[in-house]
């Protein structure tokens, strides 16, 4: 039996980086050809929202379920084997002959994508502590938007070159190969071995009870509802905004709709994270803080993405939305970690993600539906009032109950 390489905590990471980039890149695959779906089978815009949102409203219940699972059982297995679920029913997507075949291969989808950022991120945060976390998770959220722009162009161009069921077959086969590779490398770090901590076997009631104890999980829950509501409407109905507003071809749609958003955002995970990990040390408030000024500053470009009627405009707003973004990804999890002890962090990263993407779900219907009234573009401009919430949500925390909560956990 050959034994298991030893890989230091950022060759970890590249791991994680590698699946996490397959993660969103098969969830992003649907986005590019929606266009060429609704032509082929004839869908209205609200079908198409419900292709999209089947995704959220099936992760979000399970992604609860995996937080809990991935604080007791061996989050190497539940990553591998998320990994195969997942890219076998996006590859299984591309043999749909029909709407509801489709429905249910995209929550396969969701099924098998929800079981791997809860466990992921645990494992993370026991190999980063206070002084790098924040750096190491913005890394892993960088595989997020270099997999929305790889295959938001790619798939469509595959799409147009080749029918949109060759997008769903190699993205799908991709994920399998590389789960071969995961299952021989990846390792099953400690517990709590960042933070020195002696942790200790507590139940799900006790898990629950220490988040419930956080009034601070509350806010900073608030803030992620509102981003991955506003994400939710963006991957889904952007491409198909700009393919109508403004005659682009399906390639560029989804070249334009990914590329200037991910570019900020990558530039603005990494500067927030390197932020973050600096103020942390200065203030025990660095991490939400710059929760607060990426949500804020986001509000104003939200709405020109919807109303401008420039594509030099809309593509600046999507840049600069994306640096916002980044700023608030970058502290997502690291933020609230700070007041959640090992123990209970996969299971409250899970509750998160479930109610952000419960709330998530109903984002694209609402945007499809409100466009056939509206224009999808009018629609997408009533998602900087969402954003505000968020920002308003997290000030509180920073406000009233973050040092207080951190307090506890000494």
């Amino acid at each position: 039996m050959s034994r298991r390489i030893t890989l230091s905590k950022w060759q970890v990471l590249a791991i994680f980086w590698l699946i996490y980039l397959l993660n969103y890149a098969d969830r992003q695959v649907l986005s590019s050809v929606l266009p060429l779906v609704k032509k082929e089978w004839l869908l209205s815009d609200t079908q198409l929202g419900m292709l999209s949102g089947i995704f959220f409203w099936v992760f979000a219940p399970l992604v609860l379920i995996s937080g809990n699972l991935a604080d007791v059982l061996s989050r190497r297995t539940i990553i591998v084997c998320s990994l195969v679920v997942w890219s076998a029913a996006t590859a299984g997507s591309g043999m749909a002959g029909a709407f509801g075949v489709l429905l249910v291969m995209r929550g396969l989808t969701a099924f098998g994508e929800s079981f791997y950022y809860p466990a992921a991120n645990s494992m993370i945060g026991d190999l980063h502590g206070l002084s790098s976390r924040s750096t190491a998770m913005s890394f892993h959220q960088t595989a997020v938007y270099i997999g929305t722009i790889s295959s938001g162009t790619l798939a469509a161009y595959i799409g147009q070159q080749y029918g949109w069921r060759s997008s769903f077959w190699v993205f799908g086969l991709a994920g399998l190969a590389m789960a071969l590779v995961v299952a021989r490398l990846l390792p099953e770090p400690q517990r709590g071995g960042a933070d020195l901590i002696q942790t200790v076997a507590m139940t799900a009631v006790e898990r629950l009870r220490l988040i419930f104890n956080r009034p601070t999980v509350l806010f900073l829950t608030i803030g992620t509802i509102s981003k991955i509501l506003v994400l939710s409407a963006y991957l889904s109905w952007t491409p198909t905004m700009l393919f109508r507003k403004f005659g682009m071809t399906l390639a560029q749609a989804g070249f334009h709709a990914t590329f200037w958003h991910n570019l900020g955002a990558i530039a603005g995970v990494l500067v927030g994270g390197r932020l973050a990990d600096t103020l942390r040390s200065r203030t025990e408030l660095g991490r939400p803080l710059v929760q607060l000024i990426g949500l804020s500053a986001g509000v104003p470009f939200l709405f020109l993405i919807g109303s401008s009627s420039e594509l030099l405009v809309v593509n600046i707003s999507l840049a600069i939305f994306g640096v916002c973004r980044g700023f608030f990804d970058s502290n997502e999890f690291a933020a609230v970690y700070d007041v959640i002890r090992p123990e209970a962090r996969a299971t409250v990263t899970g509750m998160m993600m479930c109610l952000g993407f419960v709330a998530g779900g109903f984002a694209p219907v609402l945007i499809g539906r409100m466009g056939e009234t509206m224009g999808i573009d009018g629609a997408m401009s009533w998602l900087a009032a969402v954003y505000a919430v968020g920002a308003i949500s997290v000030g509180c925390a920073c406000l009233f109950t973050f040092r207080r909560d951190l307090l506890k956990q000494r």
